[in-house]
């Protein structure tokens, strides 16, 4: 009875860090995404880290619904830092040669 049960936790403590390994992808795309300051890199920041939490969605490996809220808020948060990052690119006057007034 102790060998089968030693097994069952086993086992899941070996499902627990798959799990764990799984999460921590998505969570350090996520992570680099927020904390980019390099306007050039931050789409491709952002791609990443939805790509990954898309493919974390889409594993074998069990998700706890703690782990799915945080993925919830942090598909949240990038779309808003995409809109974000697009406001700041955009020219916000015409600019040129021309003196005020001409």
């Amino acid at each position: 009875m102790v060998k089968g049960r030693a097994s069952k936790i086993r086992e899941r403590r070996e499902d627990e860090l798959v799990s764990d390994i799984s999460s921590s992808v998505w969570r350090t795309a996520y992570v680099a995404a927020i904390l980019e300051s390099d306007a050039a890199r931050i789409t491709n920041r952002i791609s990443n880290a939805r790509a990954a939490i898309d493919e974390r969605l889409n594993s074998r490996v069990d998700i706890t619904p703690n782990e799915h809220e945080a993925m919830d808020a942090a598909v949240q948060k990038l779309a808003t830092l995409k809109i974000q990052h697009v406001d700041l690119i955009q020219p916000t006057a015409a600019t040129g040669d021309t003196e005020p007034g001409n």
